[in-house]
């Protein structure tokens, strides 16, 4: 019999995390859902454990043949033939999930045909300013049940009707190997091809740690910059006006004014400083910071 929910928790190598989250569905108030626990190539003995875990829930474990790691999208996507439900909910493995957060996803889609981005609470954002920013960014400068663009979607936390998820194909595959973007595609492609508004649903929550430092949350930028940037550029040109190609190359004369400066010494300047700052300085350096890795990224491949 098909649930209410299909749960689709990806997990790569973060056992302790997804034990973490999976206790957390022991304690949903509502219990009408399945698991389908998406391993991608973890060597970290995530399988044996869920091979002898025992929960009051149903849940699946799928995998990659020969369990090789495939990247986060096709992860999620090898649920595509498993669905029956209602509803699909994305949950990443390292949050830990409300009891009421299936239920409050749950009462706003009763309400209205939607996309319902719920918010991932991050408790260390006191101390790493990686988090801090991110709680700030993309459906973070929204208020609760506000209407907020598709493309802030974020498959951290999401629900949406099953069949939009599964019609649409997924993830799009193209963009697994590398990071970033890929949620803002998704969200995009649901909104062009339904459209179906997406709301800020903070009462559906969860918490999770960043463990991930600035310098490691830019490495990230830098790559994304160098691999999907260019592959969105080419498979979604319409979409200048969210990830701004035209910054990154237009020979117009504001744009090379601006990107003189996205240099080095700058930015390692900004870094060595950023700490001395109040919070609301702080937020604009790291965006400056995060642009000027992108642009790293986008002109080291570009020049290669």
């Amino acid at each position: 019999m098909a649930k209410t929910f299909d749960v689709i928790v990806p997990t790569m190598n973060n056992l302790s995390e997804l034990i973490k989250c999976l206790d957390g569905f022991e304690k949903q108030s509502f219990r009408e859902f399945k698991i389908f626990i998406c391993v991608d190539g973890s060597t970290d003995g995530t399988i044996d454990y869920l091979q002898s875990a025992r929960y009051s829930f149903e849940f699946e474990v799928l995998t990659h043949p020969g369990n090789v790691h495939k990247g986060r999208n096709e992860t999620r996507n090898l649920s595509l033939n498993k669905i029956t439900s209602m509803y699909v909910l994305m949950l990443d493995s390292d949050i830990v999930p409300d009891s009421e957060l299936l239920q409050k996803h749950l009462d706003l889609q009763h309400k209205s045909d939607c996309i319902s981005v719920g918010e991932v609470i991050y408790e260390n954002r006191k101390q790493n300013i990686w988090a801090y920013y991110l709680q700030t960014r993309g459906k973070g400068k929204y208020n609760n049940m506000e209407e907020i663009p598709c493309y802030y979607l974020n498959t951290q936390n999401v629900s949406l009707k099953s069949n939009y998820f599964v019609e649409l194909g997924g993830q799009d595959r193209d963009l697994t190997k590398s990071y970033g973007g890929d949620d803002t595609i998704l969200g995009y492609q649901l909104g062009k091809k339904y459209g179906i508004p997406a709301f800020f649903n903070k009462s559906a929550f969860g918490f999770s740690i960043i463990h991930k430092t600035l310098d490691q949350a830019l490495e990230q930028m830098k790559e994304f910059g160098a691999v999907n940037l260019k592959i969105i550029k080419q498979k979604y040109p319409e979409l200048d006006k969210i990830f701004h190609f035209n910054k990154m190359e237009s020979k117009s004369l504001y744009y090379r004014i601006l990107r003189l400066f996205l240099v080095k010494p700058l930015a390692e300047l900004v870094i060595s400083t950023i700490n001395i700052f109040p919070s609301f300085i702080k937020i604009k350096f790291v965006h400056f910071l995060v642009f000027y890795s992108i642009y790293e990224g986008y002109k080291t491949s570009t020049e290669q």
